[in-house]
């Protein structure tokens, strides 16, 4: 008797459509982030990856957020990091984004706002007073994606979303 043939399920999707998920970064995504950090010219030595990830993981002060894809835990969509600590001069928390990478075939598709809205359902959940983000100064598409969200240019390249007051 002969078995059917085998047929592989078109990919799975959220219960709202999308084809990704957001979860923390974890060590096992070394390999897929540091290549979202290549494609962007952002070449890290092979030998400084594993401590970097792990420092990065690790660290009290620092939250990691991926937008994988729903079908594939490892297939990295985008990431962003953001370190946060107290500040005497605000009086409170403050957070920064050091690192917001959306892989080029995944722009546009709402990955860069749902990564970004993790982080500052983070910041909330902190206290953080204020989040600070450093841009190019040469003004692109990324300066009005985070002005659409809150955040106002303070100086040439530094931009500020207010937090909790």
């Amino acid at each position: 008797m002969a078995l059917p043939p085998l047929s592989i399920p078109p990919p799975q999707k959220n219960l709202d459509g999308k084809d990704y998920r957001i979860r923390p970064l974890k060590r096992g995504d070394r390999d897929h982030a540091f290549k979202l950090l290549a494609a962007e010219g952002w070449a890290v030595p092979t030998g400084d990856q594993e401590l970097a990830i792990s420092w990065v993981v690790q660290h009290p002060e620092m939250e990691s957020f991926v937008a994988h894809d729903v079908a594939s835990f490892s297939r990295l969509f985008g990431l962003i990091t953001m370190s946060h600590r107290p500040q005497l001069k605000i009086g409170g928390r403050i957070a920064c984004i050091d690192l917001f990478l959306i892989g080029a075939e995944h722009r546009n598709k709402g990955v860069g706002t749902d990564l970004l809205a993790a982080a500052l359902r983070r910041t909330e959940a902190l206290a953080c007073k204020q989040i600070e983000l450093p841009l190019p100064l040469e003004r692109d598409s990324r300066h009005s994606f985070f002005e659409e969200n809150g955040f106002v240019q303070q100086s040439s390249t530094l931009f500020v979303r207010p937090g909790l007051r």
